[in-house]
């Protein structure tokens, strides 16, 4: 078993506020998703789901941390960003798609070009889903993966890097 914080000083008080900063973004993430009542067909419910297993994630990772468990975790993480980049892509393609229906932009956006669209949906000018929040799962993901850094792992040598062995050789 690997121990996560405890005994191993810094390195302990970081992987904990990185597991912290895990969840309070799971958290607010679920609060926000709620608050949008986000929940209308497969894409909307994908963030739910991710949410869901990334909350499974970090418990086996506090209640049973094995080189199993952060191998998952770190799956759960990269997943976890794709899931953010899918947002993303949702979310920039719904306001493009329906830039022409704002009243700004009805009569211009056929003679824009593709650049000066993408600018507009870009930086938020057309479009009424809210595309900084579809990153929002990337931090998530991210403070995930760090925080098993050095856990569970062992060196190209076949020496033992996890917490347990005390060795923290990079």
């Amino acid at each position: 078993m690997i121990r996560l914080t405890g005994s191993e000083g810094t390195t302990g008080a970081l992987r904990a506020s990185l597991l912290s900063l895990a969840t309070l973004g799971l958290v607010g993430i679920a609060i926000s998703l709620a608050y949008e009542r986000h929940w209308d067909g497969f894409w909307q419910i994908l963030p739910w789901v991710s949410l869901g297993v990334i909350a499974l994630a970090l418990a086996a990772l506090v209640v049973r941390p094995s080189r199993w468990t952060v191998r998952i975790v770190r799956t759960v993480a990269v997943l976890t960003i794709v899931v953010s980049a899918l947002g993303f892509w949702q979310h920039f393609d719904e306001n493009y798609q329906t830039a022409s229906l704002d009243y700004r932009y009805s009569e211009r956006w056929e003679t824009m070009s593709v650049l000066s669209r993408w600018w507009e949906v870009a930086g938020g000018s057309v479009g009424h889903v809210p595309i900084p929040a579809s990153v929002a799962l990337a931090p998530v993901g991210i403070a995930l993966a760090l925080a098993t850094i050095g856990l569970g792992g062992t060196h190209r040598k076949g020496r033992d890097l996890s917490i347990r062995s005390g060795r923290h050789e990079f």
